[in-house]
């Protein structure tokens, strides 16, 4: 991973820079860098940082059933918050 290009704001958390990673990257150069099992942690654990597009993406990438998913969801309070949109 190129630190740079995903530290921005100057976050250091290695998590955090690996689901922009996951983002705004290639993702067959994500799955190429980084272990399955490892993307597969990071996701279920950094959930509400994904939107619904991306959740749906790497869900199936990445191989997650929607009882993971759920689970992941309701157990994150952060997910529950939405800004509106006015």
């Amino acid at each position: 991973m190129v630190r740079g290009k995903f530290d921005w704001d100057k976050c250091g958390d290695p998590e955090v820079l690996l689901v922009r990673e996951m983002l705004l990257s290639d993702p067959r150069e994500v799955l190429r860098s980084y272990p399955r099992k490892r993307l597969r942690e990071i996701f279920i654990r950094k959930i509400h940082l994904f939107r619904r597009e991306n959740r749906t993406f790497w869900k199936l990438i990445l191989d997650i059933s929607d009882e993971e998913l759920v689970k992941a969801s309701t157990g994150n309070p952060r997910d529950s918050f939405t800004l509106w949109p006015y």
